[in-house]
């Protein structure tokens, strides 16, 4: 006798996240049958080699022993201060430690603000191509994903004319992902601008996902969305997992202007990955540079 099915939710089939679904298993497939893969489907920095810097290291070794007890709701209150510190001195305004959520990772802090915010049928301009955990949160939490183009022959970038034309009563928030994964595109002032004028004007929430907000190239210059946004409601998402190689040690910073300041749960990460953030924060907020023989040095913000 075959083993009784389990019925999952129906809005299950409406997800697709090929980096971890259908693509993942073909690769593993292939791997069976001796095929050597290179893996590109996720940021994972330390999968390739590359390791945190010595001083985060050290940081969560000699911690090990403050790991025990559960720590603060929203984080370690040193580490918020540290990533409060830093915001200020991009020139975010209203940045505090009160503001500052720190979650076990970007993804799942992404899930608690959509869950906190949409209602059944709102909508969320998404960016297309967008990292698939945006997609899957907005309808998994009974949210619409309406999708502007970023396309190649445009560099990637996304027109502020065609994502106010899918504006409509529905929508709740506007995503951004930059510098972009999966395309890497770095925007521009001046596109931001126009972006934060399209939320002023409508009431919408900014949501910006700036994980790889220190890997740059070239002469390539990093425009954070809240010192652009002033006192318009913005999120602003970021961590260790890739300019500091640590995978999993993420961190969250909430600008809440007009949103009640503890508005929605937030879960808490390691402590001894707090400890790591706050040394990070607090050594010159200097951003880790990667270097390797078969990739070019990455480029501090300036």
């Amino acid at each position: 006798m075959s083993p009784p099915t389990l019925k999952t939710r129906a809005r299950l089939s409406e997800v697709r996240y090929e980096i971890r679904g259908e693509l993942a298993r073909r690769a593993r497939e292939l791997e069976t049958q001796g095929r050597s893969l290179i893996k590109l489907n996720i940021g994972n920095p330390g999968a390739f080699g590359f390791r945190a810097p010595e001083h985060l290291q050290r940081a969560i070794a000699d911690h090990i022993a403050g790991t025990d007890p559960y720590t603060h709701q929203q984080g370690l209150p040193e580490a918020r201060e540290a990533i409060a510190v830093f915001h200020k001195m991009r020139g975010t305004p209203n940045a505090s430690p009160e503001r500052v959520f720190i979650g076990n990772g970007v993804s799942e802090l992404i899930d608690i603000s959509l869950r906190a915010l949409l209602n059944p049928g709102d909508e969320v301009l998404l960016p297309s191509p967008d990292y698939p955990l945006w997609s899957a949160a907005t309808i998994l939490n009974d949210g619409r994903p309406v999708y502007y183009s970023c396309d190649e022959a445009d560099g990637f970038m996304p027109d502020p004319e065609q994502m106010e034309s899918l504006v409509s009563p529905r929508t709740r928030a506007i995503v951004l992902i930059n510098p972009n994964n999966p395309t890497g595109a770095n925007y521009p002032r001046e596109v931001l601008e126009r972006i934060v004028a399209i939320a002023a004007k409508h009431g919408l929430l900014l949501m910006c996902d700036e994980i790889y907000d220190g890997i740059l190239y070239d002469d390539h210059v990093f425009h954070p969305i809240a010192p652009i946004a002033g006192d318009l409601p913005c999120l602003s998402f970021g961590g260790l997992s890739k300019v500091g190689g640590l995978g999993g040690a993420q961190w969250r910073s909430a600008r809440q202007r007009r949103l009640p300041p503890r508005d929605g749960p937030a879960r808490r990460v390691a402590p001894m990955r707090q400890r790591a953030g706050t040394v990070r924060h607090r050594t010159g907020l200097a951003w880790h540079r990667y270097h390797h023989p078969a990739m070019p040095a990455g480029r501090s913000p300036a």
